[in-house]
Formats: C-alpha cells, structure tokens, sequence
C-alpha cells in the first residue's frame, strides 16, 4: 500500500482542472519521484467520486473507486487522488474514504480561491450544463443556500469543508493552496502545488497542461439565449457536456477573450464577510498553508464594468457572428478530414480495410478527441 496518499479534494473552480491534466501529463515525471497518480483516463477520479457518494457512474466505469484503491495498494510510495467534487462529501463519505485508503497516512489538499473571482466561475459552469437563471439571480441564490451540487455554497463553503474532514483527518494533514490573485505569475500556482506535495518541480512540462478558461460577459449572455434551444440528444447530461460546455463553451466562445465580469457593489459586503470568515476558519484550525491568505480577501477588481445581465442585443449578435463563423470553420475541416479518409479508403482496394476505414470517416468530429 502507498506509505501515503494525497486527497486533493477541491474546491471547484480552483484551478483544478490545470493542476490535473499538467499531473496526468506528467505521470512519468511523477513516477520517477515515487508518486502514483492512478486511473486509465482523468475521468477516473470523477467517477470515483460518484461511487463514494453512491451515484449513477458511466458505463464501462463502475466500481471506479474500488479500481483506484486497488491500484494504490499495489503501490510502494505516495498515491495521488484528484476531484473537486469531493470538497461535497458528508462526514460518512470522508470517513469511507479515509478508512479505504488506510493504512496509508492520508492529507487533504484544499485549493481555495478569492469568492469575487469564484462566483462569476460558478455561474458559468452551472449555464454551461443545467442552470437557466442571470448571473444577479445565481449568486442570491448561492447566498440563500438554495443553489445545491456542485456549483451551489456547498462546494464553497471552506469552514464546513474543513470541519467536515478535520473530523477524520488531522488538522496538520489538511493542507490549503491559496489561488494566486490575476496578474500573478502562471506557474505559481504550481509551485504552491508542488511544495505542499514535497516535489521537484523542474522537470515537469507545464506546456501540456490546459486551464479551464471562463467566457467573457457578452459570451456568457450569448450561452444563456441558446440553452432554451437545446433539444433531444442534447439534453442528455454526458452528451450536452461535450458538445455545449466543451465545444460551444470552450472551444467556439472562450478564444473570443471577452470582457470578464464581476459581481456587483451590492454583493461586495458579503463576499468579503464570508472571505474572512474563511480566513479566520483557516487560521483557528492551524491547517499548513502554501501561498497567501491575503489572496483570498482581495476586492472585486470591478464591480461596475460589463455585466452578463446587461448585455445589448447589438452585443450579442456581435458574438453570435463571430461564433457561426468558427463553427463554419469547424465544419470545413471536419468535412476535409472524412472526405481524406474516403479517398484514403478508396485506393486501399476491397476487403476488410476498407469498411473500417469508411466508419473511421463517418466518426470524424471536429475539436479534441477526448468526448
């Protein structure tokens, strides 16, 4: 069994998803320094969290969690478990997985970031998946507890976070990353990472790594006026994933670099209690810290420029232009490339080679492979 295992467990919206695909890049690079971060594909560790709290997993993926101990207790060194979504856990579930990964010494890696820079995050993701309502709308709700899931208060609520697994772990085996504020350095965050995890950090490729970027405030509102439209396959939670948080969202209205938005003047006053609520909650359970806790009390760099609820018509037609015209483009070269493996199936003659090469054509699909 790993001697220890580190159980990154959030929070969402952290810059979780740069810190794990540069990990999942650089699997070897962390196999020479005696760490294991498991699974076949990053989705592992989501569906793992999906067993612990007893949910529906995807085919091919259940018993995800059972597979990730089985590989860590194969394991003579330190193990490596990541998925924001397990910042949600009851007290029950922390304890379920604390037990399972024992007797390995476990720490809980908490990725926090300032609640002005967090909410505008939230909102987007909850649009791009199920959420229907305005950015002013989501964040009453957030503040009202009636928001649930993951991009509800419970994912941002750091002192029941903490409460929740300092009842299971020890307070000095839960660490807290703070997200570097805008405008720092783009490694830092990493650097942070790799302290907390006592690694070498100069021979990981953080060129590999993506983050998970948010659309500016006219893309936003664009996002917001198709949802309604969206019908019949894409209705399905997997299938709307890919096509319109992944396609539509990341790879069409991201590349836009549209104006990023903040909350209102209105909110400053309960973000910033709430961040010292946080702050304090830190600082009385005398958690390790790497970083800045001052960077989680920083001000709304604006809360009176460009709005997601105000946008103008003229605005969003502006967008929508430039987004059908990257879709063409998209088209275009996903018609190229079946029409190159048509004629590549063609001259390779009749047989068995032929057929698979037409329905390798037919499952061309524009934008990354990985849907």
């Amino acid at each position: 069994m790993a001697s220890r295992v580190f159980l990154h467990i959030g929070l969402p919206k952290s810059g979780t998803t740069f810190l794990q695909t540069t990990m999942w890049a650089n699997r070897p690079q962390l196999r020479r320094q005696g760490v294991l971060y498991p699974g076949h594909e990053r989705l592992d560790h989501f569906q793992a969290f999906q067993q612990v709290r007893g949910a529906r997993q995807q085919d091919g993926h259940a018993g995800a969690w059972d597979d990730l101990v089985a590989e860590l207790r194969g394991w003579d060194g330190v193990g490596l478990v990541s998925h924001e979504f397990f910042c949600m856990s009851t007290a029950e579930q922390a304890r379920r997985v604390v037990e399972d990964l024992q007797p390995a010494e476990v720490h809980v890696v908490l990725t926090v970031r300032a609640y002005c820079l967090q909410f505008p995050a939230l909102w987007q993701e909850a649009l791009k998946m199920s959420y229907d309502g305005g950015f002013d709308q989501f964040v009453d709700e957030a503040f009202a507890g009636k928001r649930r899931g993951a991009w509800g208060w419970a994912s941002q609520d750091v002192p029941a976070i903490l409460a929740t697994w300092s009842g299971v772990v020890p307070a000095d085996r839960i660490h807290v990353v703070t997200v570097p504020p805008p405008g720092s350095p783009r490694d830092l965050l990493w650097k942070r990472w790799v302290e907390t995890l006592d690694l070498d950090d100069r021979e990981f490729d953080l060129e590999v790594s993506y983050p998970n970027e948010s659309l500016g405030a006219a893309q936003a509102a664009l996002l917001r006026q198709v949802k309604p439209y969206l019908s019949g396959p894409l209705e399905d939670g997997p299938t709307r994933h890919r096509w319109v948080r992944r396609y539509f969202g990341h790879e069409v209205l991201v590349p836009q670099k549209g104006s990023r938005f903040y909350p209102g003047e209105q909110y400053v006053g309960e973000l910033r209690r709430r961040a010292e609520e946080t702050v304090a909650a830190i600082t009385r359970g005398g958690f390790p810290v790497a970083g800045d806790l001052a960077d989680l009390t920083i001000d709304c760099p604006s809360t009176d420029g460009p709005h997601p609820d105000r946008v103008t018509d003229e605005e969003m037609v502006q967008v929508a232009a430039r987004a059908i015209e990257q879709m063409i483009r998209d088209m275009r070269a996903m018609t190229l490339d079946r029409n190159k493996w048509r004629d590549r199936a063609r001259s390779g003659g009749a047989g068995g080679r032929l057929p698979r090469l037409r329905r390798a054509a037919r499952r061309v699909r524009p934008g990354r492979s990985d849907s």
